[in-house]
């Protein structure tokens, strides 16, 4: 009794652990899919309202290490993931991050996730532009070496069998210096003529735009 007693354990055990690892291995038998994509829009932001400055993002670039999808699907949570260890230029229209493949259904309070960390000389996020107060330009450069998550959401997805779908992220980069004035940027410290702004340097200016970084994404989910 004791013997069978164990086995029964042990069967139960298994079956669970199984059970788990399916929910989160994005290699499922089923060919539906979602492409991840990404995309950067008004490169111009205005900060302040009266005799206001202006900021110009001229390029910019990420190190994406990984995709994710998290959603409810019949009452339980479940995550999809996949590596997607690359650079990515955020100036040159849309990028093809990766694909999660994942089976049919209906699933709610879904999450596209994007994660980004720093990879050797590469910043997890790096934009570079041109300040313009009155006559005078400056070069500024906003870089976040710590892991950074893009997170888009949609109430509800639905997934059929033998479909391919698209999730486009898209940051609005005109909402980043909002909280942002011409003076705290006129006042910034420079380091050999540019304005930095990170981690370690100018962090008032650093909180608010990447607060702001984590607001100004929306996603685009649809049929390919």
């Amino acid at each position: 009794m004791k013997i069978m007693n164990l086995l029964l354990t042990a069967t139960i055990s298994v079956t669970t652990l199984f059970f788990i690892s399916c929910n989160k291995n994005d290699n499922t038998d089923s060919n539906s899919g979602i492409k991840y994509k990404l995309q950067t829009t008004n490169r111009s932001s205005i900060v302040g309202r009266i005799n206001a400055g202006n900021i110009q993002w001229t390029s910019g670039s990420g190190y994406a290490t990984e995709i994710k999808f998290e959603a409810e699907s019949n009452n339980r949570e479940i995550e999809f993931k996949s590596q997607v260890p690359q650079r990515i230029d955020l100036f040159t229209g849309i990028i093809t991050l990766g694909n999660i493949t994942l089976p049919p259904g209906m699933y709610d309070e879904v999450e596209f996730k994007v994660e980004l960390n720093s990879s050797g000389s590469n910043s997890a996020f790096e934009l570079l532009g041109q300040f313009t107060s009155g006559s005078n330009t400056t070069p500024v450069v906003f870089k976040v070496n710590s892991p950074l998550e893009i997170e888009t959401e949609r109430n509800n997805v639905v997934i059929t069998d033998n479909n391919s779908y698209t999730a486009l992220t898209t940051l609005n980069l005109s909402l980043l210096t909002r909280g942002v004035t011409e003076s705290m940027l006129n006042s910034a410290a420079r380091t050999n003529g540019t304005i930095l702004i990170s981690s370690s340097t100018n962090t008032n200016i650093y909180s608010i735009i990447l607060n702001n970084l984590h607001e100004s994404d929306g996603v685009e989910f649809e049929d390919d």
